[in-house]
C-alpha cells in the first residue's frame, strides 16, 4: 500500500478512535518525516543530474539509485533529518504537465522555461514548486550575457526563488579554435539579478565558478567570488528551510564583489564604478534609481551604432541620431543598447517621434509619452539576423531592464531588424497572438509600455503599438498537478537511456565525453587519459566544423585495453529522421576535432587549467558512428544503418514503468564488441532493461 494511502487509513481509524488534534498530527506528521519525495523537472537528462549533484554535494551525500527504469531515473539521498527520494523527470512538457502553462495561471509574463525546476510531492495529485536552476557554461560575453534574463525575471515575478550558475574565465577562440582571450559579461548583466532580488523580494541570484580555461592570474583574482560552494547551504535552506539568510546574503555580497571586479577592470570608464553600484542597489522604486542617476556627478552619455551587417531605414537612422543628440543617459553601462530619458527631454523625444513618423499608432505613443512626462526606458532591439530568423539573446533585452528598474517605469521598445514580412501583418493585426507563439515577441510585448518597429521588411511601413496589458500576477505557492511516469517516448527517453546506460554506477574503462540532448548547451567535449589520469576538454564546440561534419548527440570512449574507441552517435525519435550518410559526418567531426589542441585539462581530478602544453596527440584511436531511435522493425533498423553509413543501431522499445524497455542492437562486423560492452552494463537495471542482438 502507497505511504500516502496508508497514512489516509490511520487518519480515518483515529477519528473514529476518537483520537484528538494532537494525536491525528503526530500521525500524519510521522509519515511526512519517513521520507520527503523531491522531483527535478529538467530541460533533459543532464539539467536533472546537475541540480541532482548539488543535492547530494548540499547533504555531502552521495546519491542511490533505486529505479531500474532506463529513462525515468530515481535516487535517494540520506540527510540528518529524513531520507530523501529524488526522482529525474527529463524534457519539459512531456509528464502530463506544463509549467509553462501553469505559470500563466498566476500572470508569469513570459513562458522561458529554466533548465531546471524542483517541487515537492504533497500526495499523488499534487507537487509544490520550490525553486528553479539555471545553468550557463557557454561563454556569458556580448549579448549572450542576458540571453537568460527572460527565464529570470518570470521567475523573480511569481516569487519563485532562481539560482543561475554561470562560469568566469572562458576564453574566445579564433576559427583555428586558438585562444584568443577571456571574455567577460558587462558587469550591469550579473548586477541585474541583484537587483531583482531587491526590487521584487525574492531570491535571484547570479552564483559563479571558475571556467575550466581560467587562466591562473584570472583564478586567483575571481577565487574570492567563487560562490557555489555557499550555494550548497542555500539550497539546503530551499529544500528544508534552513539558514536561509546568512546564506543568501554571503551570495548577494560575492555576487556584488564579482560586478565591481568587472567593472574597475575595463579599460574606459563606461560602466558604474565602485559603490556606485552599492548605492544604486540600495535605491527601492525605478524612479529613485532615474533620479539618483540624474544626480550623479559623473552621469555617462549613452550613444550606439548600428551593426552593418543590418539593413535599416533612413527613417530609423534619423531617429537613433536625432535621440542620440538629447545626450540620453546610461541605466550603468554605455555600450548595452538600453538608454534612460528624463526631465524635459522625454517631451523633446516624443517631438521627434511625431517629426519622424506620420503613422496614427506612433503618433498615439508620442502623445502618451508627452502627456504622460515620466521617465522612460528605450529597449533598443535589432531583433532578427539578416535572413529575417530571430535573434535569440535579443528576448533578454527588455527582461533586462525590467530586472535592473522593476515595473514603475515605462519602456518604449524600437524593433528595427529584418523579419519576415508575415511578422509585421501580426503585429499590425494581432500583437497578442504573435505574442503567443513567439519568444522574442512575447518578451517585447509583454513586458514593454510602447514598442514602435521600424523595419526594411515591413511592406507597412514604420508601425507603432501601445500595450494594454493583461497579466495580473497571483501571489501564492505553486501547486502543480502531479507529473506521471507514463509518457508518449521520444528523443529525450533515447538520450536518457544513453546516458544512463554508459554512466550508471561510474563504470570503469567507459567514459562519457559529451551528452547533447534537447536543450543541451553542448559546451565541451571532454577525453580521459587513464593511464596518466588526465581530462583533456574542448570548449565552444562548433555545431560543424565544415559541410561533411556534423556535431553528435553522444560521444562515448571506450577503452579496451589496447586502444581507445569512440562511439559517436546521433539520436532521433524515429529511424526515418537521420539523414543519409550521415555516418560519414559524424566520424568527421570527431576526427577533425582531435586535430585541434584541447581547450582545457586537468589531471587527477583536480583544478581545470587552460592547456598550454606540447601539441595534443592521441594515437591509436577507434571511431564508430551510430544511430539511435524508438524501435518499430527489424527492417527499418537494417535500412537506417545502410542509409546512414553507420556502424552500429540501437533502436528502444520502451515499455510503461515498471515493465521492463528493450533495446535492439544491430552492429556491423567491425563493431560487435560493442554487444558485449552493453550485455555487461544491462545488469545495471535489473528487469528495467533487456537486449535482443539483431
Amino acid at each position: 500500500m502507497k505511504k500516502s494511502s496508508l497514512r489516509l487509513r490511520l487518519l480515518k481509524e483515529a477519528s473514529k478512535a476518537g483520537y484528538n488534534t494532537q494525536r491525528r498530527l503526530q500521525i500524519s506528521n510521522f509519515f511526512k518525516e519517513l521520507y520527503l519525495t523531491i522531483r527535478i523537472h529538467g530541460d533533459n537528462i543532464i539539467e536533472c543530474e546537475r541540480t541532482l549533484a548539488l543535492f547530494a554535494k548540499a547533504y555531502d551525500t552521495q546519491p542511490e539509485s533505486v529505479s531500474d527504469c532506463v529513462y525515468f531515473p530515481a535516487y535517494t539521498i540520506n540527510t540528518s533529518k529524513q531520507k530523501i527520494k529524488i526522482e529525474l523527470f527529463a524534457g519539459h512538457d512531456r509528464w502530463g504537465i506544463n509549467i509553462n502553462k501553469e505559470f500563466a495561471k498566476h500572470g508569469a509574463p513570459l513562458r522561458e522555461a529554466a533548465d531546471s525546476y524542483v517541487t515537492r510531492l504533497i500526495d499523488d495529485t499534487n507537487e509544490e514548486l520550490l525553486f528553479a536552476v539555471e545553468y550557463c557554461n557557454a561563454l556569458p560575453a556580448g549579448n549572450n550575457a542576458w540571453q537568460r534574463s527572460g527565464r529570470a525575471v518570470t521567475c523573480a515575478e511569481l516569487g519563485i526563488p532562481y539560482l543561475y550558475f554561470a562560469e568566469v574565465g572562458g576564453v574566445e577562440l579564433d576559427n583555428n579554435r586558438k585562444a584568443k582571450a577571456p571574455r567577460f559579461p558587462n558587469p550591469i548583466v550579473p548586477f541585474s539579478y541583484l537587483t531583482a532580488s531587491k526590487n521584487l523580494d525574492v531570491i535571484c541570484i547570479p552564483i559563479y565558478e571558475a571556467h575550466p580555461a581560467i587562466i591562473e592570474k584570472l583564478r586567483g583574482k575571481f577565487t574570492p567570488v567563487f560562490g557555489k560552494d555557499d550555494s550548497l547551504q542555500l539550497i539546503r535552506f530551499l529544500l528544508d528551510n534552513d539558514e536561509r539568510e546568512k546564506s543568501f546574503d554571503v551570495l548577494e555580497e560575492k555576487g556584488l564583489s564579482l560586478v565591481k571586479i568587472l567593472s574597475n577592470d575595463r579599460k574606459s570608464i563606461d560602466t558604474f564604478r565602485d559603490d556606485e553600484w552599492d548605492d544604486f542597489l540600495g535605491l527601492q522604486t525605478g524612479i529613485e534609481k532615474v533620479n539618483w542617476i540624474k544626480g550623479l556627478e559623473n552621469k555617462q552619455i549613452w550613444k550606439k551604432k548600428m551593426s552593418a551587417k543590418v539593413n535599416i531605414t533612413a527613417t530609423m537612422v534619423k531617429l537613433l541620431k536625432d535621440t542620440m543628440a538629447l545626450n540620453c543617459l546610461s541605466i550603468g553601462a554605455k555600450d548595452i543598447p538600453i538608454c534612460l530619458i528624463a526631465n524635459g527631454n522625454v517631451r523633446l523625444f516624443s517631438k521627434i517621434l511625431s517629426s519622424i513618423y506620420q503613422s496614427e499608432n506612433i503618433k498615439n505613443i508620442a502623445n502618451d509619452i508627452y502627456n504622460n512626462n515620466s521617465p522612460l526606458l528605450i529597449v533598443w532591439l535589432t531583433g532578427f539576423k539578416p535572413r529575417g530568423d530571430d535573434s535569440r539573446p535579443d528576448r533578454g533585452l527588455v527582461p533586462l531592464a525590467r530586472m535592473l528598474f522593476g515595473n514603475d517605469i515605462n519602456i518604449l521598445s524600437i524593433v528595427y531588424g529584418p523579419a519576415h514580412k508575415n511578422t509585421w501583418n501580426r503585429f499590425k493585426d494581432d500583437y497578442v497572438s504573435l505574442a503567443n507563439d513567439n519568444g522574442l515577441w512575447q518578451a517585447v510585448i509583454n513586458l514593454s509600455n510602447y514598442i514602435i518597429a521600424d523595419s526594411v521588411t515591413s511592406e507597412f511601413g514604420p508601425l507603432g503599438n501601445n500595450i494594454q496589458s493583461n497579466i495580473n500576477k497571483i501571489s501564492k505557492k505553486i501547486i502543480l498537478n502531479a507529473a506521471k511516469s507514463n509518457v508518449e517516448y521520444g528523443e529525450h527517453d533515447i538520450d536518457t537511456a544513453i546516458h544512463l546506460l554508459f554512466t550508471k554506477s561510474n563504470p570503469k574503462n567507459i567514459y562519457e565525453a559529451m551528452c547533447n540532448p534537447p536543450g543541451g548547451d553542448w559546451s565541451g567535449i571532454t577525453i580521459i587519459l587513464k593511464d596518466k589520469m588526465t581530462e583533456y576538454r574542448w570548449t565552444s564546440l562548433p555545431r560543424v566544423s565544415e559541410s561533411k561534419a556534423k556535431r553528435p548527440d553522444h560521444v562515448i570512449q571506450i577503452d579496451t585495453g589496447s586502444k581507445t574507441v569512440f562511439l559517436s552517435i546521433e539520436s532521433k525519435n524515429y529511424a526515418g529522421n537521420l539523414d543519409d550518410d550521415i555516418g560519414v559526418r559524424l566520424k568527421n567531426y570527431i576526427k577533425l576535432l582531435l586535430k585541434n589542441q584541447p581547450t582545457a585539462f586537468r589531471r587527477n581530478y583536480g583544478k581545470w587549467t587552460i592547456y598550454d602544453e606540447n601539441k595534443f596527440i592521441l594515437k591509436n584511436y577507434d571511431i564508430y558512428t551510430g544511430g539511435a531511435f524508438c524501435y518499430k522493425n527489424n527492417e527499418q533498423m537494417i535500412q537506417a544503418l545502410e542509409d546512414g553509413k553507420l556502424d552500429f543501431i540501437f533502436a528502444f522499445e520502451f515499455k510503461q514503468n515498471p515493465e521492463h524497455s528493450i533495446l535492439h542492437i544491430l552492429c556491423g562486423e567491425q563493431c560487435k564488441f560493442i554487444t558485449d560492452v552493453i550485455k555487461n552494463r544491462c545488469g545495471e537495471f535489473g528487469d528495467g532493461l533487456e537486449i535482443k542482438i539483431h
